[in-house]
């Protein structure tokens, strides 16, 4: 008992030295667990609250960045200085995230923003080329996260005894404990970490012995056998395919991780350890990247093959620092301006790719001629452009950019294109559902339950109330799909005879033809 005691108050006075020290920020830490909180308890998702959540995480991290600058001052801290700065900040992220109308955009902008402020903050701290800087932060980082999930599961196990024993709890209750473990415990004991501006700073000898007698191995052993790839795809005489692409992203990140934790310390900063690590990276990045331009070739660019590029940017262009044995500090100004370039700027990782599948699919449209007078019109084109066309337009159809563009909008909606869509092979499937079902009351003395098979001649058995009836759904299951088609809403409510209706909530369909249905029978 007198253990733990000792250890709460370990904990407390741990977490008490990143409030007094970093006040701002472990106000700011504060006010995001009270937005958490409360989207929690009331159900808010929309995009006035996701750019609020997303603008007190990026101002948490600007304020403590801030608040180490203001360290260095001669004059010392002002408490004014202190808090005005990232509370005008916090405004101007909130009204300009509000502005998009998108909620997947407000998410990537809001991530983008968290890890440019972030890299800036990394930039900060590491002024003066203080060397060793990073193996410290990272080790906070992960003794913060494992406070947290500590902290998390402590909380969680008090609730679960509560919701046993005394009163029933709404679920809400465990996200506020993960939103209090995270932005309370985990961040304060995070800021803790920091060192002071002139303290020293030593790596711990079990960071490197981790990396040395176990990292390094396996990150050998990995190499290897992406190694043995190559050698195969050398002797069957085949090109690469997208597997390689993020097992060698993984790859160059690994360089990058043992870099930023060890490059800087005495033991191996004057030794070409990371030069021959580089050497041994190039067959492989050179590889990775014939295979990304085979795929982009092939398939136009994605979201994920955009984002992978990023990283292949950022991890080539620390291999070459890494190989020069140069410092890392400005690499995070590269991480800070890839990252808003990728998500804040018109470069984003959901407009390019789209804008690029965009133009796929007209240069395939053009060369089945099936465009005129800036129209799509049915055409029939060969094997080839039509996957092209199809793959192209099933990629812009499920983007986000449908809601934020309107030339994306009308490609997603052309029923030429969802025509086109549905000439697939045999097992492609479509499900059609109801958007919502109202059941009038009137003249109905039965409503039964149904999931059925729909027969090859186009017909529906059902166990109804008075028994075994069959009925011909095959034109009104046609009619929906057609609906469908024409990027209307389908009537989901077929009356095969009077008195009788059949309401569908689902429609299963393949090859164009209905093969299994669920709904009510009332009658």
């Amino acid at each position: 008992m007198g253990k733990l005691w000792q250890w709460g108050i370990y904990w407390l006075g741990r977490a008490k030295q990143g409030v007094v020290r970093f006040r701002s920020a472990s106000l700011w830490g504060f006010l995001l667990f009270l937005c958490w909180s409360g989207m929690s308890v009331w159900h808010k998702e929309d995009i006035l609250y996701l750019s609020l959540f997303f603008s007190l995480a990026a101002t948490m991290l600007l304020a403590a960045g801030w608040e180490f600058m203001q360290e260095e001052r001669a004059g010392g801290r002002n408490e004014i200085i202190r808090y005005i700065p990232p509370a005008l900040l916090c405004i101007l992220l909130w009204g300009g995230l509000n502005v998009l109308e998108v909620k997947e955009y407000v998410i990537m902008a809001g991530l983008g923003l968290i890890t440019a402020f972030m890299s800036m903050n990394l930039y900060v701290v590491s002024r003066n080329h203080r060397a060793g800087l990073f193996p410290i932060l990272f080790l906070g980082a992960l003794q913060a996260a494992g406070v947290s999930i500590l902290s998390m599961a402590a909380l969680s196990l008090c609730l679960a005894a509560v919701d046993a024993m005394l009163v029933s709890l709404p679920w809400y209750w465990w996200s506020m404990a993960a939103a209090c473990s995270i932005c309370i415990v985990g961040w304060n004991w995070f800021l803790a970490s920091i060192p002071e501006e002139n303290a020293p700073l030593r790596v711990p000898s079990s960071l490197k012995k981790l990396c040395q007698r176990v990292l390094f191995p396996v990150y050998g052993l990995y190499l290897l056998i992406l190694y043995v790839y190559i050698g195969k795809i050398l002797w069957l005489g085949t090109m690469p395919s997208g597997t390689m692409n993020w097992f060698g992203t993984l790859a160059l990140l690994g360089y990058v991780l043992f870099y930023f934790l060890l490059g800087e310390t005495e033991e191996v900063k004057g030794k070409s350890f990371f030069l021959y690590i580089g050497m041994t990276l190039l067959p492989i990045v050179t590889v990775q990247l014939l295979g990304v331009y085979i795929r982009y070739e092939a398939y136009g660019l994605t979201t994920l093959r955009y984002l992978s590029m990023a990283c292949t940017v950022f991890g080539l262009a620390s291999l070459f620092q890494g190989m020069r044995r140069k410092p890392i500090r400005n690499l995070w100004l590269l991480a800070s301006a890839l990252a808003l370039l990728v998500t804040v700027t018109p470069a984003n990782a959901i407009d390019v790719p789209v804008q690029n599948q965009k133009g796929r699919l007209y240069g395939a449209l053009k060369y089945a001629n099936m465009v005129q007078d800036g129209r799509i019109v049915e055409g029939k084109p060969e094997e080839h452009t039509r996957q092209q066309i199809r793959s192209a337009w099933q990629y812009i159809r499920r983007s986000p950019a449908v809601y934020a563009d309107r030339e994306v909008k009308a490609l997603a909606d052309s029923p030429v294109l969802a025509r086109l869509g549905a000439e697939d092979s045999a097992e492609q499937i479509r499900v059609v559902h109801a958007d919502s079902v109202t059941i009038k009351a009137k003249g109905a003395s039965a409503v039964t339950w149904f999931e059925e098979p729909v027969a090859s001649d186009g017909t529906l058995t059902v166990q109804g109330a008075k028994g075994k009836e069959t009925f011909s759904v095959s034109p009104f299951t046609k009619q929906v799909l057609q609906e469908v088609y024409d990027g209307r809403r389908p009537n989901m409510e077929y009356s095969p005879r009077p008195g009788c209706r059949l309401l569908f909530l689902e429609i299963t369909f393949q090859e164009g033809r209905a093969v299994l249905v669920q709904g009510m029978l009332a009658e």
